[in-house]
Protein backbone atom coordinates (compact mmCIF):
# COMPACT_ATOMS: atom_id res chain seq x y z
CA UNK A 1 0.00 0.00 0.00
CA UNK A 2 1.05 3.37 -0.77
CA UNK A 3 2.07 6.43 1.49
CA UNK A 4 -0.42 7.99 -0.24
CA UNK A 5 -2.80 5.66 0.22
CA UNK A 6 -2.61 5.13 3.88
CA UNK A 7 -2.61 8.58 4.91
CA UNK A 8 -5.87 9.05 2.71
CA UNK A 9 -7.21 6.98 5.83
CA UNK A 10 -6.25 9.90 8.17
CA UNK A 11 -7.57 12.71 6.23
CA UNK A 12 -10.72 12.37 8.16
CA UNK A 13 -9.28 13.76 10.79
CA UNK A 14 -8.49 16.97 9.30
CA UNK A 15 -10.22 19.85 10.18
CA UNK A 16 -12.02 18.07 13.66
CA UNK A 17 -11.15 18.75 17.09
CA UNK A 18 -10.27 16.93 19.55
CA UNK A 19 -13.38 16.82 22.29
CA UNK A 20 -13.09 14.04 24.69
CA UNK A 21 -10.46 11.18 26.19
CA UNK A 22 -11.42 8.57 28.24
CA UNK A 23 -9.55 5.43 29.77
CA UNK A 24 -12.00 2.11 30.05
CA UNK A 25 -10.34 -0.82 31.38
CA UNK A 26 -7.32 -1.30 29.11
CA UNK A 27 -8.93 1.11 26.53
CA UNK A 28 -8.22 4.46 25.66
CA UNK A 29 -11.05 6.63 23.63
CA UNK A 30 -10.13 9.54 21.61
CA UNK A 31 -13.67 11.39 20.36
CA UNK A 32 -13.17 14.41 17.98
CA UNK A 33 -16.12 16.88 16.80
CA UNK A 34 -17.95 15.03 13.38
CA UNK A 35 -18.43 11.80 14.54
CA UNK A 36 -14.69 10.58 14.37
CA UNK A 37 -12.65 8.59 16.97
CA UNK A 38 -9.54 6.67 17.65
CA UNK A 39 -9.98 3.81 20.19
CA UNK A 40 -6.44 1.79 21.11
CA UNK A 41 -5.08 -0.28 23.80
CA UNK A 42 -1.58 0.08 23.12
CA UNK A 43 0.69 2.60 24.14
CA UNK A 44 0.52 6.45 22.91
CA UNK A 45 2.17 9.69 23.47
CA UNK A 46 1.25 13.78 23.75
CA UNK A 47 4.15 15.80 22.40
CA UNK A 48 4.54 19.76 22.16
CA UNK A 49 6.83 21.29 20.28
CA UNK A 50 9.50 20.61 22.53
CA UNK A 51 9.06 17.52 25.00
CA UNK A 52 6.85 14.81 25.79
CA UNK A 53 3.62 16.26 27.54
CA UNK A 54 2.17 12.60 28.55
CA UNK A 55 1.66 9.09 27.50
CA UNK A 56 -0.65 6.38 28.14
CA UNK A 57 2.17 4.96 30.36
CA UNK A 58 2.31 7.74 32.78
CA UNK A 59 -1.47 7.77 34.05
CA UNK A 60 -2.06 6.94 37.57
CA UNK A 61 1.65 6.93 38.34
CA UNK A 62 1.85 10.05 41.34
CA UNK A 63 6.15 10.91 39.82
CA UNK A 64 6.42 12.73 43.16
CA UNK A 65 3.59 14.79 42.40
CA UNK A 66 0.63 15.75 44.81
CA UNK A 67 -1.94 13.65 42.45
CA UNK A 68 -1.64 10.59 40.38
CA UNK A 69 -1.06 11.72 36.61
CA UNK A 70 -4.51 11.95 34.90
CA UNK A 71 -3.11 11.40 31.28
CA UNK A 72 -6.45 12.09 30.00
CA UNK A 73 -6.92 15.55 31.55
CA UNK A 74 -3.61 16.58 30.28
CA UNK A 75 -4.40 15.66 26.41
CA UNK A 76 -7.57 17.63 27.13
CA UNK A 77 -6.05 20.86 28.62
CA UNK A 78 -3.12 20.82 26.25
CA UNK A 79 -5.04 20.01 23.03
CA UNK A 80 -8.71 19.88 23.80
CA UNK A 81 -10.64 22.17 21.01
CA UNK A 82 -7.34 22.17 18.82
CA UNK A 83 -7.85 21.49 15.18
CA UNK A 84 -6.21 18.31 13.42
CA UNK A 85 -3.91 20.11 10.86
CA UNK A 86 -2.52 16.50 9.61
CA UNK A 87 -2.62 13.06 10.04
CA UNK A 88 -0.09 10.74 8.89
CA UNK A 89 0.51 6.88 8.94
CA UNK A 90 3.43 4.72 9.18
CA UNK A 91 4.12 2.43 6.25
CA UNK A 92 6.09 0.71 8.13
CA UNK A 93 5.03 0.77 11.72
CA UNK A 94 1.39 1.51 11.35
CA UNK A 95 1.76 4.06 14.29
CA UNK A 96 -0.55 7.04 13.88
CA UNK A 97 0.22 10.64 13.99
CA UNK A 98 -2.22 13.32 14.42
CA UNK A 99 -0.70 17.32 14.32
CA UNK A 100 -2.86 19.76 15.65
CA UNK A 101 -2.49 23.54 15.39
CA UNK A 102 -0.13 24.91 17.43
CA UNK A 103 2.65 22.16 17.10
CA UNK A 104 1.30 19.01 19.41
CA UNK A 105 1.14 15.42 17.86
CA UNK A 106 -0.65 12.82 19.32
CA UNK A 107 1.14 9.42 18.54
CA UNK A 108 -0.92 5.87 18.78
CA UNK A 109 2.32 3.48 18.70
CA UNK A 110 2.01 0.00 17.56
CA UNK A 111 3.67 -2.04 20.13
CA UNK A 112 3.21 -5.84 18.70
CA UNK A 113 3.93 -7.64 15.69
CA UNK A 114 1.04 -9.62 16.42
CA UNK A 115 -1.94 -7.57 18.09
CA UNK A 116 -4.03 -4.80 17.49
CA UNK A 117 -3.44 -1.06 17.95
CA UNK A 118 -5.74 1.47 17.35
CA UNK A 119 -8.58 1.87 15.21
CA UNK A 120 -10.25 4.56 13.69
CA UNK A 121 -14.23 5.17 13.28
CA UNK A 122 -15.33 7.58 11.25
CA UNK A 123 -19.35 7.47 10.10
CA UNK A 124 -18.64 6.04 6.55
CA UNK A 125 -15.53 3.37 7.61
CA UNK A 126 -13.39 1.85 10.27
CA UNK A 127 -9.23 1.97 9.62
CA UNK A 128 -7.48 -0.87 11.87
CA UNK A 129 -4.00 -1.18 11.91
CA UNK A 130 -3.04 -4.92 12.94
CA UNK A 131 -0.63 -6.53 14.25
CA UNK A 132 3.10 -5.60 12.93
CA UNK A 133 1.62 -2.53 11.63
CA UNK A 134 -0.21 -3.57 8.40
CA UNK A 135 -3.24 -1.09 7.99
CA UNK A 136 -6.81 -2.64 6.87
CA UNK A 137 -9.66 -0.73 5.65
CA UNK A 138 -13.43 -1.30 5.90
CA UNK A 139 -15.76 1.14 4.33
CA UNK A 140 -19.48 0.45 6.04
CA UNK A 141 -22.60 -0.01 4.30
Amino acid sequence: MSSEELNSYGDPLIGHQLVSVEKKDYSWFFRFSGEVSVATESAWRLINEDRIVVTSEDHGHQFGLPDPVDAASMVLSSIGGRKVEAAAISACSGDLTIEFNGCAQLQLLQMSGGYESWRLFVRDSETICTGGGEIAHFPRR
